[in-house]
């Protein structure tokens, strides 16, 4: 009789899970909106970064920690540009931690070495990136898994319709003018996929700083190849920006998003809109 009882609890514990949404934890805004795309109405999100937050500064309170230590499963960028990761480990009791990014076939990298966090701004990157939710949502929840594969399918259809709609817009910016001086070194996917060669002011993590030599040699870069317009970002201090522009006399082009989506209702809420934005702003300031 007490095996039976066992069994019976056992029986309705699964139940019960299969009942309720998968609780996923994301690090990342894109993230968030692949988490939310690909799973519909059979998961439960929570978006630790929040938009127009830069996630190389992010910083963990007790109750982020508490709630990836609750989840089925945690999407974070990987690459090391969750550097807290480590740290809490052991914190995070049997949660799965899915990072992206230590999974791309291809990964750019900085004089061979420091990966290049910033995978979300190719569009192929995002597309692997919905296809490696939707499988392992299809592991955790395989009742749902004809669900995961119909709504990722539908976001796959509309990221194709976005390649092509940026690479034409791209290809009417001639190759010599594609020249992208940013805040910091995070547009190396974007240059990768459409021919542009990136001048940044900082590197890979917004926290670090140039020195003196490398704004002197990008201020005599921006002289010699007559470049147009600089770009500011969302999450980084404009204040560097504002003095190349001051120093060279050079346009400032306007604001790039380049670690993540912006506020919602605002000109950058999705990861589309997002991408458009970026690529209208950099393609009419270099023309």
């Amino acid at each position: 009789m007490k095996h039976l009882l066992l069994l019976s609890a056992f029986i309705v514990s699964l139940v019960r899970a299969e009942d309720r949404p998968l609780r996923v934890v994301t690090l990342n805004t894109v993230l968030t909106e692949i988490a939310r795309e690909v799973g519909g109405g059979q998961i439960s999100v929570n978006g630790l970064v929040k938009p127009d937050v830069d996630p190389h500064s992010f910083d963990p309170s007790a109750s982020d920690i508490r709630a990836l230590a609750e989840a089925d499963v945690v999407l974070a960028s990987g690459l090391s540009l969750e550097s807290y990761l480590d740290r809490i480990a052991s914190n995070t009791g049997k949660a799965r931690v899915l990072k992206i990014g230590d999974a791309l076939p291809s990964v750019l990298s900085t004089g061979g070495s420091e990966p290049d966090p910033h995978w979300w701004n190719s569009i192929d990157n995002v597309l692997f990136a919905s296809e490696l939710v939707r499988a392992e949502y299809a592991r955790l929840r395989p009742s749902s898994a004809t669900e995961f594969a119909r709504n990722a399918q539908a976001y796959r259809r509309r990221l194709l319709a976005l390649k092509t709609e940026i690479a034409r817009e791209i290809d009417t910016l001639p190759p010599e003018k594609r020249h992208l001086v940013t805040s910091h070194d995070a547009f190396g996917y974007f240059a990768r996929d459409y021919g542009f060669t990136v001048h940044a002011i900082s590197g890979l993590s917004t926290d670090s700083e140039p020195d003196a030599r490398h704004l002197a040699t990008l201020i005599d870069l921006i002289r010699r190849k007559h470049i147009k317009a600089v770009f500011a970002e969302s999450s980084v201090n404009s204040k560097l920006i504002a003095n190349l522009v001051r120093e060279t006399g050079v346009r400032l082009g306007g604001t790039l998003y380049a670690d993540g989506l912006g506020v919602a209702g605002g000109d950058a809420a999705t990861y589309e809109a997002m991408v458009r934005l970026n690529a209208r702003t950099i393609v009419e300031s270099l023309r």
